[in-house]
């Protein structure tokens, strides 16, 4: 083999074992992963280490190490422990996602322990680091299998890995990108290079950590990710708008476009869980918006209060654990704790997935502060008009009456204006108002609809009053509910102005009612027992603020049942706990009264070697498909780089990319073209169109050669080389 230099094997070992440990380390001590009998992983990381390089010298080695990987592979999937190890492995970090970031979970808890996926990392390690120094291929090789374990703890901040693992995977890093020039173009000064940078670069990073303890590190990953956050939330609510017009809590999004709600989408997935003091609904306010403009609510900027406060709380306190991180707090009614609304909602300065709050059922006169309501008062001109006449209409006698009057009177008109439907059609182009268009032209609606025309009935009535959007959830005391996406909803508020208070006004009818989930008390049966058995939930650690209480409780999907149900009312009051609230039964009805159970009829059952040859072809398939795309990927991207840069940029990607083909396929490299690189590379001279096509002439001569190849030959350059 060319280039072949003993010293460079040997610097292959000591870096195959250094990234080894960096690899493993990395999830070993992010994920405290259990391992039955870690000193296997030294041995075997030992091995790979040191056999791998040795093939690797030898001309044909490498096609010894594929049979060798294959023979391993195939015996380790046999067996199956594997691949429950990867699975669980799979399942322990899905679980924290899901936890930061509600994203979904894959893979189970079958296997506490995770020695041979260990032993696998070392392995690919392994061959990626000695491929890559004794091959003297792209340093992105060595660096693939050490920097996916790194950013699967470093996507969130309370995963990171064992300082001596950073330290040693940084020392690693910095020592290949300082020789990677020498390593690939001068491998005969490797070596001395390689050993002359262990020392100052040990010095280099010794100082470094010492100027910079972590006692005084200032972590700004907290702000970062809520940036992030705030970006990711805006773009999935304006989707979520645009394509299904459904509500999913959108707090944070500063625009709700009313052009856009039309039918909602089934698909449901769970948001949050709260545990309330009382039985009863339950409203979570995330944001509310102050701007009407007849086809959309905005939020004005610099808009900040303090918002409704309510009595004593009497040691009642409420819980909010959301499935994710959030841009914003979601708060209930009446908070005896002063909200602060900037723009009009309560910002999660902190990241929190969990908080506390203690919760009134009434809120203490004259509580809120910092606003004026002027703010809500106003409606478009053309809204204005038809608005105060048929305010005027509804309220008749009762002009001069209270807000609380009028706020009811108005409701119940609302409510009955239309039919609640979630399949409701958006309104149409041509139209300028949705409260009107509601009001006037539609027969059903939703949250959307009702708040919208109650919002917009309430100011032509002189009663100032904002549209919000958060969660509303039936909850029983005390007991965990499941919030699903399914539950945001959208209502009104309006000021109370003989108490100094902002009240919920509730005019979507009854069956509007979006079931949430309780954690039920319900036996499972031994079935059921046995499968719980057999899983084991990580143990979910929740941030909390307001209260010391904590909760490391994760709801199981086995322990659902749907609770509650909402009576109609103009303002939210916690019932008490003897209101009525639906639920599920765990009795049953009909059935075989005599207590003889039917034959069971015989089931299909397919034959076990009708089962492995499926997972044989579609093994082979999947293979097939996955080599195949890789060529083509990489084929893609060289075409890409034959035609990116500057024309000299161009002639030395070319002239490198004809070097690596021509060689592959028993071709020599044009001394014309030689030249020409080199022109590009060290003279002021700019290559014409001309002396470019000369690059594509020779390209043609290879691909004809491959053309006349044998077939097997031609594959082999396709899916090992991608020369197409």
């Amino acid at each position: 083999m060319k280039d072949k230099y003993l010293p460079n094997f040997v610097i292959g070992v000591l870096t195959a074992l250094l990234f080894q440990v960096c690899a493993a380390g990395s999830l070993v001590t992010g994920w405290e992963l259990h391992l039955r009998n870690p000193e296997l992983l030294w041995i075997w990381g030992s091995v790979f280490a040191l056999f791998i390089p040795v093939l690797l010298y030898f001309r044909h080695g490498i096609w010894v190490l594929l049979l060798l990987t294959v023979r391993g592979a195939f015996a380790l999937w046999q067996k199956g422990e594997l691949w429950r190890q990867i699975r669980a492995l799979a399942y322990v970090i899905s679980s924290h996602y899901r936890d930061v970031y509600s994203w979904p979970v894959i893979g189970d808890a079958q296997s506490e322990s995770f020695d041979l996926v260990m032993i696998l990392l070392a392995y690919l390690t392994a061959l990626c680091v000695s491929i890559c120094i004794c091959r003297n291929k792209s340093l992105e090789l060595a660096l693939i299998p050490v920097l996916i374990p790194l950013f699967l703890c470093l996507v969130t901040t309370d995963r990171l890995p064992a300082e001596w693992v950073l330290a040693l995977l940084i020392f690693g890093i910095v020592l290949l990108l300082l020789t990677d020039w020498v390593r690939r173009n001068r491998p005969e000064r490797f070596a001395g290079l390689f050993f002359g940078m262990l020392i100052p670069s040990a010095a280099a990073l010794m100082l470094l950590f010492g100027l910079n303890p972590q006692d005084d590190y200032i972590n700004r990953a907290a702000e970062l990710q809520r940036m992030a956050l705030n970006v990711y939330e805006k773009m999935k609510s304006a989707v979520e708008s645009a394509v299904s017009g459904n509500l999913a809590g959108n707090s944070g999004l500063e625009t709700v476009n009313l052009m856009t709600v039309g039918p909602k989408s089934d698909f449901t997935y769970t948001t949050m869980r709260i545990t309330s003091p009382w039985d009863g609904v339950v409203y979570l306010r995330g944001h509310d918006y102050d701007i009407y403009t007849g086809t959309s609510w905005e939020s004005s900027e610099d808009r900040s209060e303090t918002f409704t406060k309510g009595t004593d709380a009497n040691g009642q306190t409420m819980k909010v654990v959301t499935y994710g991180v959030r841009s914003v707090r979601y708060v209930p009614y009446y908070s005896t704790e002063a909200a602060a609304l900037n723009n009009g909602y309560v910002e999660n300065s902190g990241n929190s997935i969990s908080y506390s709050y203690s919760v009134s059922q009434d809120p203490a006169e004259n509580s809120g502060s910092g606003f004026r309501l002027s703010d809500y008062d106003d409606l478009p001109r053309e809204t204005e008009l038809w608005a105060r006449k048929l305010a005027k209409e509804i309220l008749g006698d009762k002009t001069t009456a209270g807000d609380r009057e009028k706020a009811k009177t108005i409701g119940d008109y609302v409510r009955a204006s239309a039919s609640y439907d979630l399949q409701t059609p958006a309104m149409g182009a041509d139209e300028t108002d949705f409260a009107r268009w509601f009001l006037e032209t539609s027969d059903t609606g939703y949250c959307v609809h009702f708040a919208t025309a109650s919002a917009v009935l309430l100011r032509a009535a002189g009663v100032s009053a904002r549209y919000v959007e958060g969660y509303m959830a039936p909850c029983l005391a005390y007991e965990k509910t499941l919030v699903t996406n399914q539950a945001a909803h959208a209502w009104v508020e309006y000021y109370d102005s003989d108490d100094g208070v902002w009240r919920i006004l509730e005019s979507t009818p009854a069956d509007a009612l979006v079931p949430t989930e309780s954690v039920a008390d319900e036996e499972p049966d031994e079935t059921e027992e046995t499968e719980a058995a057999a899983e084991t939930e990580p143990e979910e650690t929740e941030e909390t603020s307001g209260t010391d209480e904590t909760d490391n409780e994760t709801p199981a999907a086995d322990d659902i049942s749907e609770t509650g149900s909402r009576s109609e009312t103009d303002e939210w009051k916690s019932p008490s706990p003897g209101a009525d609230s639906g639920g599920t039964s765990n009795g049953t009805s009909g059935g075989n009264s005599a207590g003889t159970a039917p034959p069971e009829k015989k089931s299909f059952v397919m034959p076990d070697w009708v089962k492995k040859l499926g997972r044989i072809l579609l093994t082979g398939l999947l293979t097939a498909a996955a080599v195949t795309g890789q060529a083509y990927l990489r084929i893609r991207y060289r075409y890409w780089k034959w035609y990116r840069g500057t024309p000299n940029e161009m002639a030395l990607e070319r002239r490198r990319q004809l070097d690596r083909m021509a060689r592959r396929v028993g071709l020599n490299l044009p001394d014309e073209l030689e030249e020409m690189a080199l022109k590009a590379k060290f003279s002021q001279h700019i290559l014409t169109r001309e002396e470019l096509y000369r690059f594509e002439r020779f390209r043609k001569q290879i691909q004809d050669t491959v053309s006349t190849q044998p077939l097997y030959r031609r594959l082999y350059l396709f899916l090992i080389h991608a020369i197409m």
